[in-house]
């Protein structure tokens, strides 16, 4: 199951039928924790993601695993968005990374924000440089602005289900949420209230689909859920499958030692 070069070939077909109608987003714990992508420091993640044409990616505590100056590194080459509300540097106290980005699509605009899980203050180093805001009232101090820009307000999450669900408690403005770090594999939307939230398992194994109705009034409406299973039934798309044999042409896999 999973692998970017059959994740791409699942995402060219999902454009391919909705047009300029699609976002692509990952809720966090990416950048690291395969043996490529370790080695590289997110390098081949960032360089699949690019070449997938993703939107925006929310801080998770893996992409922090390396440390702060390595995630601004990967920011730096990155076609997409690094997201997180709430993660602030301890001297100035201004977010590390880019809050929210407003994306255009088909003549509607999506206000897209990120926030990450507090305990990402433990890992080692990070609480000298950094400090991890509570997400409700992060999201709550950004959220009136993101309202005069965006007419659907999407949460990209690394907070875990009932954290989400405590998120659209809170803010019924909210009309979609993508989660994720609970590893849960939901095949129907949660609702509280008219917000929506999914999530779509993890280690890349599936590709989640959420399917909405946009209304005159710029309500989200009728949302479907249907999750691809990136099994060998997916044909490995052929410019990621030559991404990933050109990294392990640099990061060639150790050799078995005798038994």
């Amino acid at each position: 199951m999973g692998g970017v070069a059959r994740r791409a070939t699942a995402i060219q077909y999902l454009r391919e039928q909705a047009g300029n109608h699609v976002l692509v987003l990952d809720a966090g714990n990416t950048l690291f924790g395969e043996r490529l992508a370790t080695e590289s420091k997110g390098r081949i993640i960032v360089e699949a993601m690019n070449a997938m044409g993703y939107d925006a990616l929310t801080v998770g505590t893996l992409e922090l695993i390396q440390g702060i100056e390595v995630l601004q590194e990967r920011a730096k080459e990155a076609n997409f968005a690094i997201l997180s509300c709430n993660i602030l540097d301890t001297q100035d106290e201004k977010p590390i990374f880019t809050p929210y980005i407003v994306v255009q699509r088909a003549g509607l605009r999506y206000g897209i924000i990120g926030v990450s899980e507090p305990e990402i203050a433990n890992l080692a180093d990070i609480a000298q440089v950094a400090k991890v805001m509570d997400p409700v009232q992060s999201l709550r101090k950004y959220l009136p602005e993101l309202q005069k820009q965006s007419d659907v307000i999407i949460v990209l999450s690394h907070v875990g289900l009932e954290g989400d669900k405590a998120i659209a408690q809170a803010m019924p403005e909210i009309d979609v949420i993508v989660g994720g770090r609970t590893r849960r594999l939901l095949r129907a939307p949660e609702m509280v209230g008219s917000t929506v939230i999914v999530q779509a398992g993890y280690d890349g194994e599936w590709l989640g689909k959420l399917g909405v109705t946009i209304t005159a009034e710029g309500k989200v409406s009728d949302p479907w859920v249907d999750i691809v299973p990136l099994g060998p039934d997916v044909a490995d798309h052929p410019d990621l499958a030559a991404l990933v044999a050109r990294y392990n042409q640099l990061y060639p896999p150790p050799t078995p030692g005798p038994r």
